[in-house]
């Protein structure tokens, strides 16, 4: 995330950078309600499976927690 004065904020995106996949399905987001639900989703499709956490901040730490609650093998970067 970017602020940009007291009023916008602009959401930063792989394919902000170029990153190759970017765009790929299994690549998500939590920003609001309706990326919440993606994750679940995601993970209700993926039982067992392996996540990558980009970031270690409360959001990340969280997400982290919830996963491995639901035996995921975690990895966070």
């Amino acid at each position: 995330m970017a602020l940009s004065g007291w009023w916008r904020i602009r959401v930063i995106k792989l394919t902000d950078f170029g990153v190759q996949g970017a765009e790929s399905n299994n690549i998500l987001y939590l920003r609001d309600i309706a990326d919440a639900d993606k994750l679940v989703a995601a993970m209700q499709a993926k039982k067992d499976g392996k996540a990558v956490i980009v970031g270690g901040g409360y959001i990340g730490l969280e997400l982290s927690a919830a996963l491995k609650v639901n035996n995921f093998d975690v990895t966070m970067v």
